[in-house]
């Protein structure tokens, strides 16, 4: 018997976006899943699954729940910045953590989704935390950019890959959703001026009051979740919703 539970899972779920996120989806009446490093989230329906997205070995090896339900929901929210620097002052180590946890890990999670989920016949909905910069280059953020731009187009293969094989139960979004205040804008207005030379636009988004909420993030993302049809286009703004 076909479950009427609707199943979300969410990365990146201590802070944040994915935090409002998972409390949004939570007053929906979805079962919730956390995916990460740490919990700060204790509620009914909702349950913590640890997994360190910068261990390559890990992250291959995850394997989703296979539990019936009406929909499934993957969020890829977990996200990291890494060193503010120019190229050819960062540390390899940083490149390749940056790479792991922003494109590498949701990618294989996207794949892993998919071929867990795929022949359930309900709704699948993958919504990628995507970023401006994957759009446009931003000095010192090399590494972050890049990594943002890859799941942007992973995204849209997987869309056209799906449209060639005529399958009409699978939504995939790749979303910026703009200036948000976070800890990672927190990192941002500490980096060295020196280092970042558009840093100082960053500390007057704070001090002009234009920074979003995550809260307010996540009630417009939840729109689209209830309605994933309702836009066609794979990469989107915040705003186009």
């Amino acid at each position: 018997m076909e479950s009427e539970n609707k199943i979300a899972f969410v990365t990146g779920v201590s802070t944040g976006i994915g935090k409002a996120i998972v409390l949004e989806l939570l007053q929906h009446n979805y079962l919730v899943y956390g995916i990460g490093r740490t919990n700060t989230i204790t509620a009914q329906d909702y349950q913590f699954i640890p997994l360190d997205f910068r261990k390559c070995g890990l992250v291959a090896y995850f394997r989703f729940p296979q539990l019936p339900a009406a929909s499934y929901l993957l969020i890829n929210n977990a996200g990291i910045i890494g060193e503010i620097l120019p190229v050819g002052e960062l540390n390899p180590e940083n490149i390749m953590d940056v790479m792991q946890v922003n494109s590498i890990a949701p990618q294989v999670l996207m794949n892993s989704f998919i071929q867990t989920f795929m022949r359930q016949n309900v709704p699948l909905h993958i919504l990628n935390i995507s970023s401006g910069a994957a759009k446009r280059p931003i000095d010192a953020w090399a590494t972050y950019c890049a990594s943002k731009a890859a799941v942007d187009l992973f995204s849209e293969t997987i869309k056209l890959e799906m449209e060639l094989r005529a399958i009409k139960n699978f939504y995939i979004h790749s979303i910026a959703p703009g200036v948000v205040d976070t800890n990672m804008q927190a990192k941002i207005r500490d980096a060295s001026p020196e280092k970042f030379k558009t840093s100082q636009r960053f500390h007057d988004l704070k001090n002009n009051g234009e920074l979003i909420s995550p809260e307010f993030v996540a009630k417009k993302l939840m729109s689209l979740i209830d309605a994933p049809q309702s836009i066609l286009a794979t990469t989107i703004s915040l705003s186009e919703i």
